[in-house]
């Protein structure tokens, strides 16, 4: 856990710094709108092990499911995978299968993005009991409408303990309600290579959505979020989960360590410029939903593909020469009295230029980010005590 929470800290602040340091015009667009218009979400895996063949309504069953996936016009980011067990099956399903036991085929798991290397199961139940309801919750429900309505993060309480979350509850309503009037949009929203396609305002606006996790129609979104917890939790622990995006969890944390700090430093990494636009380079995970994102941002004008998709190779920009020889210079200062000092920005006409666009981000961000990595060490340490 403890190398999970430096491994996020490290990837927003080396991956910014590549980006920052290949193109002088990185995108102005803040991170929380960026993946909301450009960021596909991830695909979850379910496995369907079966025995031989499946009868007309096990059939049936099945291409509901399948239906249901992005893939083929539906609205739930997951793929199917068909697991026929008298053949031989992959290692890794081969695992999960013998995971499963003695059970009465077929059998449906539900699986994290990136199942083929091991993630974890979410779910596993009978065919009859798999549909497309794993997708659905009142709690995930709401947090669509609040991420299409325009909040730029939803700050997410997974209810265990009533006081602990009424507590944490407090603490982000009282700091949010802050960030939200100090936080500024980044400059040069709208301008070529940071435009806006979806038809909801931009704002810099955060709410915070109280879950019962208790609950059983919320037990699949427990079972999704539990595993990415920066620390071992019990059942009745309070977990929130800033949300962004088309539902991407930046990360897990107890209620116990959610203080007006990290929340200040998660909430300006979230609304700041958009720096490293290559979604597996940011930290965070997708959700299991029911939506169809494109069709909600965009309607029938969705943005050309290019639009969406970050540069393929790094923009380089020359870099100033030196300082000149000496006897170069002296000539030079005759020629030209208003030449700018060697460390200011000035124009031709003498007046003070102002800093680079991305310089300024340049230096507001590695702040940023840096006291992210800074309170998320200070978590570690309390811990350790």
């Amino acid at each position: 856990m403890n190398m999970l929470l430096l491994r996020i800290a490290c990837c927003c602040l080396g991956g910014w710094w590549a980006t920052a340091c290949a193109s002088a015009g990185a995108c102005s667009v803040p991170v929380f709108r960026y993946a909301l218009e450009r960021w596909s979400a991830d695909l979850y895996e379910v496995d369907v092990f079966f025995r031989g063949e499946l009868t007309a309504e096990e059939r049936r069953h099945l291409s509901r499911l399948e239906d249901a996936a992005q893939a083929n016009g539906g609205t739930v980011n997951w793929e199917i995978v068909r697991c026929n067990i008298e053949r031989e099956l992959p290692p890794d399903l081969a695992k999960v299968r013998e995971a499963l036991g003695d059970v009465a085929w077929p059998q449906v798991v539900l699986r994290q993005p990136g199942g083929r290397r091991g993630s974890p199961i979410v779910w596993s139940g009978p065919l009859a009991m798999a549909d497309e309801n794993l997708a659905r919750s009142p709690g995930r429900t709401e947090l669509m409408r609040r991420l299409l309505a325009g909040d730029a993060v939803v700050w997410m309480v997974l209810v265990g303990d009533d006081e602990q979350a009424q507590a944490v509850t407090h603490r982000l309503q009282d700091a949010l309600a802050t960030l939200a009037e100090e936080i500024p949009l980044p400059s040069g929203v709208g301008l070529p290579g940071s435009e806006l396609f979806a038809r909801i305002p931009l704002k810099i606006r955060f709410s915070v959505q109280t879950v019962d996790g208790r609950d059983a129609d919320e037990a699949v979104l427990r079972n999704l979020l539990t595993p990415h917890a920066l620390a071992a939790v019990t059942p009745t622990e309070t977990l929130v989960v800033p949300i962004f995006g088309r539902g991407r969890a930046l990360a897990v944390f107890r209620a116990a360590d959610v203080e007006e700090t990290l929340i200040g430093d998660v909430s300006r990494f979230l609304c700041g410029a958009c720096s490293c636009q290559v979604k597996e380079s940011n930290p965070g995970f997708d959700l299991l939903l029911s939506v169809n994102w494109d069709d909600q941002l965009f309607g029938e004008d969705p943005p050309p593909v290019d639009a969406r998709s970050p540069p393929a190779e790094a923009v380089y920009v020359p870099i100033p020469g030196g300082l000149a020889e000496p006897a170069v210079a002296a000539a030079s200062a005759d020629a030209a009295p208003s030449q700018a000092p060697p460390d200011g920005h000035h124009d031709a006409a003498g007046e003070p230029r102002p800093e680079p666009l991305a310089r300024r981000r340049f230096g507001r961000n590695t702040a940023l980010l840096a006291g992210l990595l800074v309170v998320i060490m200070a978590v570690l340490g309390a811990r350790r005590r």
